[in-house]
């Protein structure tokens, strides 16, 4: 078997990189938001977590909407996806996106408002579902949607107005942890992505971005599950959300360091080669 850098559990790759790859290595896996966990039966042995879906149709699902029909729907799609992870023995956490706090587009005509008060509500009530199957519910702090709220690259940080800006809960570091404290169940905790947290960087000066990343960190006892990338931290290639292998982006070593030994479960979010992966590997391990 290849050599894989040691970590408090077995780290994970999606389920793209195909059974013998994730085999070979020893890994485990995990489904992504495009994938219909039904598909990937001939996994189940080594899937220990899926991705919730974030979509119906062209539409992106809100649970914290004010429209009560959309909301009650995209909390019964959640619902119907533990139903179908219940199948797979060993998923044990369901990566959730927060809801939609602010989206208006030609394609999102329900549920554009979300309210904080009915987002921790309905995480709660999904949560509770989640319990009888065993499984834990984690929160992934999102991107900032620079492209798609049509921010040029060559645009200032101080030069964006959010407000009135296409946005998801969960994006602040402080109102994303704040959302796990405050529905204050078991199995809800956090799911950290580094890449995503680059993006939401970029929002501040550079001098500003290692300060605001370490916020991400400050809770680690709330984190149960890690989308493991790297980005770019000081050029607006990190606007994007880059899903670099680990050590090819400018995401500080520390910050590297300390995801590594995160009392959670790591997923490595991205795969593109076989030898760029065992590069990550060495990069990994000589953290």
């Amino acid at each position: 078997m290849p050599f894989v850098p040691h970590t408090k559990y077995p780290l994970s790759i999606p389920v793209k990189a195909g059974l013998e790859t994730i085999q070979k290595f020893g890994f485990k896996a995990e489904t992504s938001l495009r994938d219909n966990v039904d598909d990937f039966t001939e996994y189940s042995p080594v899937l220990f977590s899926a991705h919730a879906p974030t979509t119906i149709g062209e539409e992106r699902l809100n649970i914290a909407a004010t429209d009560d029909e959309f909301r009650e729907l995209s909390i019964l799609v959640f619902k119907d996806y533990l139903d179908r992870c219940s199948h797979f023995p060993n998923i044990k956490q369901l990566n959730m996106h927060f809801a939609l706090k602010y989206w208006v587009s030609d394609t999102q005509l329900r549920g554009q408002i979300g309210e904080y008060e009915r987002h921790i509500e309905a995480i709660g009530a999904i949560a509770e579902y989640a319990e009888r199957y065993d499984i834990e519910i984690v929160l992934e702090n999102l991107n900032s949607y620079w492209a798609l709220n049509g921010i040029p690259d060559e645009t200032q940080p101080d030069e964006v107005d959010w407000s009135g800006k296409n946005e998801a809960f969960g994006m602040h570091p402080e109102e994303w942890i704040q959302m796990c404290l405050d529905v204050n169940r078991e199995n809800v905790r956090l799911c950290l992505d580094s890449s995503h947290v680059c993006t939401y960087a970029h929002r501040f000066p550079e001098d500003e971005r290692r300060e605001r990343i370490a916020v991400f960190l400050s809770q680690p006892a709330l984190i149960s599950h890690v989308h493991w990338s790297d980005n770019y931290l000081y050029d607006t290639r990190g606007r994007k959300d880059s899903h670099l292998s680990v050590g090819r982006g400018t995401l500080p070593i520390q910050f590297h360091r300390t995801v590594k030994g995160l009392d959670a479960t790591i997923l490595l979010e991205h795969f593109y080669t076989v030898n760029e992966l065992e590069e990550e590997l060495e990069f990994i391990n000589n953290l």
